[in-house]
């Protein structure tokens, strides 16, 4: 009898090992979850807080644990995208679509990537995509638009506008790209009347009140573009941007301390708002704190690292306090992104400013 039950025992040893084994692969993997769960919650945390740094050192980790989640590339990709970090960003949009091609926010948010480096074309196929997955999105519409009109297809950007509208008659944001859109045909009659529209959809939003000042000022209408800008600000003390745009037009009215303190406000709110730091820069320039300016470019050049214009801007700056060969230094690597970007334009300033100050 021993020997029919021995096949047996040694059969329920090895399903006992084998279930044992199996519990502990499971567990192992629901550890491997749960922290890549934790992990990505505190980046979701982080970042609805602001603290995008942070976030993507969590969103970091919740990869390393977790290195098939698309959606965890995609935040990641946001994250960097807000911190400057646009061909960072881009590489992730682009990990998130090789997981998952047929995710239509994920063309999106790699077309605001794009956008954000000049790759006006590049993120309106992006949006082509994501209209082709989802044609019933009217922001991708609104947004293509804005990229055909950064091309000066301003003609086709008010198609993309009357799509939107068509699908959402009440969108603000479409009433005021279609506006700016015409403002930049001359039709400003047109364009001012679609911002009445927008105002009297939303009389509160301060985003109206922004933009319908940007186009004052491109129409040198400054005091009339600041009292807009006023506005929004008193609607939404808690908007950087509308800080920023005040800031600009009072720069333009010279009143440089008054930009200033705009400016630190508007960062405050936006930390990591690369503009803000170039803008007041060139504030602080014009009351003379050089030394303030280049601490501003420093921050600038930290969080935007391929602009050209900051390297120029901080080279310059140098120059002006006689620290020659950092100018240099700094106009150098200019010219090797100018280059890149081949903008002929800058290119020639900066070859002639470099000239200049190496034959002092």
């Amino acid at each position: 009898m021993s020997t029919m039950h021995a096949p047996r025992k040694r059969f329920w040893e090895v399903a006992v090992a084998v279930a044992i084994l199996a519990a502990i692969v499971a567990a192992a993997a629901w550890a491997r979850i749960y922290d890549t769960r934790s992990q990505y919650n505190r980046g979701v945390a982080n970042f609805e807080r602001g603290r995008y740094l942070e976030a993507v050192v969590d969103f970091d980790q919740a990869l390393r644990l977790e290195p098939d989640a698309a959606h965890i590339y995609s935040i990641r990709g946001s994250a960097k995208s807000i911190l400057g970090r646009y061909r960072e960003a881009i590489s992730d949009y682009n990990q998130a679509l090789r997981l998952e091609p047929d995710t239509a926010y994920f063309y999106a948010n790699r077309a605001a990537a794009r956008s954000s480096l000049g790759q006006h074309r590049e993120a309106i196929a992006d949006y082509d995509q994501a209209l082709r997955l989802a044609s019933d999105d009217v922001y991708n519409y609104v947004n293509r638009g804005v990229m055909k009109s950064n091309l000066g297809q301003h003609r086709e950007a008010i198609a993309d506008y009357d799509q939107a509208l068509r699908l959402e008659p009440d969108n603000v944001y479409a009433y005021v790209s279609r506006g700016r859109a015409k403002s930049s045909l001359g039709e400003y009659e047109e364009a001012f009347a679609d911002f009445d529209q927008a105002l009297r959809l939303e009389p509160d939003n301060a985003y109206i009140y922004t933009s319908r000042g940007n186009i004052k000022f491109d129409l040198d209408q400054i005091q009339e573009a600041f009292a807009d800008y006023d506005q929004a600000v008193r609607l939404e003390a808690d908007n950087g941007f509308s800080y920023f745009a005040r800031a600009y037009a009072r720069a333009d009215l010279g009143q440089y301390a008054e930009a200033v303190f705009d400016y630190d406000q508007a960062l405050r709110l936006q930390p990591y708002f690369v503009g803000v730091y170039i803008n007041r820069a060139q504030a602080r320039i014009e009351l003379g704190q050089f030394r303030k300016a280049i601490a501003d470019y420093d921050q600038a050049v930290r969080l935007q690292p391929e602009s050209a214009y900051v390297y120029f801007n901080r080279g310059l700056a140098k120059a002006e306090i006689g620290l020659s060969r950092e100018a240099v230094a700094d106009l150098k690597a200019a010219l090797e992104l100018a280059r890149e970007a081949g903008d002929s334009d800058l290119i020639t300033s900066i070859e002639g400013k470099i000239e200049e100050l190496e034959q002092e």
